[in-house]
């Protein structure tokens, strides 16, 4: 399942990059299928071009057109090369866009059956090249907004957005207090000089056992500290942890590097 999809988005990567491409210079053909929308010639500075794209990236799609929404091509390479730009460019218009995408497509039962499954499997999966949690919590936060999510839907896409926008990367990772293996206790912040893994486990898990034994036989820089340490609800909230084990790691100052990342993408950090 995880080489299918990254080479399904490899192979997505030309559209992609074409995408960016319309950010930088006049558009003058439309050279896919997705409709993407001309960007005037006035506006020269790409981040100026990349907000018009986002604004009006859906202005031509029909979202009743389920044919073409569901053809890869078409709905499914749109929406891959929308989270792209938004994730890269979204700074200035980022929460505007994601309202007016999700507007449009919640306001047609099967375009947003599509999408919301879309959403979670680009955004939410671990293995997902695309993942991005900044961008995630953009678009739950315009459907929990959204007039045609009824009220338990809201509350539960409004605490899912809140454990996306947790601990960015980027961002300085919350301070907690915590027990370590030998007893003593220890806050993040006494390492905040060096950089961390923080390697959150239930010791009833076998599957952190597995990866715990994977990560011994693939060690870290000598650098990188190494920090097991016990879930409890507290942290659950605190860092997202929606499965275990969960794995992040921090730059110097606690400066959140990679957030709910896989051992192999921890790994891949150092080559």
């Amino acid at each position: 399942m995880k080489d299918a999809m990254i080479k399904k988005l490899h192979s997505m990567a030309v559209a992609t990059t074409a995408v960016l491409w319309l950010c930088a210079v006049s558009v003058t053909a439309q050279t896919t299928t997705f409709p993407y929308p001309s960007v005037p010639d006035t506006l020269r500075q790409p981040q100026a071009r990349a907000d018009y794209l986002l604004l009006h990236y859906w202005d031509n799609v029909d979202f009743a057109d389920t044919t073409l929404l569901c053809s890869q091509d078409y709905g499914e390479q749109g929406f891959v090369n929308y989270i792209d730009l938004l994730g890269r460019f979204g700074k200035n218009v980022g929460p505007q866009s994601a309202k007016i995408f999700i507007d449009k497509a919640w306001s047609c039962p099967p375009a947003r059956r599509r999408f919301d499954s879309l959403i979670d499997q680009y955004l939410d999966d671990n293995n997902s090249p695309l993942r991005n949690d900044r961008t995630y919590s953009l678009l739950l936060n315009a459907i929990a907004n959204n007039c045609h999510t009824d009220s338990t839907e809201r509350s539960r896409y409004r605490f899912r957005a809140r454990l996306a926008a947790v601990n960015l990367p980027g961002d300085t990772a919350s301070n907690f207090a915590f027990t370590a293996d030998d007893g003593s206790t220890h806050s993040i912040r006494e390492y905040s000089s060096q950089r961390l893994c923080l390697f959150f486990y239930d010791p009833d898990c076998e599957n952190c056992h597995t990866v715990w034994t994977w990560m011994q036989a693939h060690p870290l820089p000598a650098d990188v500290k190494i920090l097991r340490i016990k879930v409890n609800d507290r942290l659950t909230i605190q860092y997202a942890i929606k499965a275990t084990p969960t794995i992040y790691l921090l730059d110097k100052n606690n400066i959140v590097t990679l957030k709910d990342c896989t051992p192999e993408q921890l790994v891949k950090q150092f080559k």
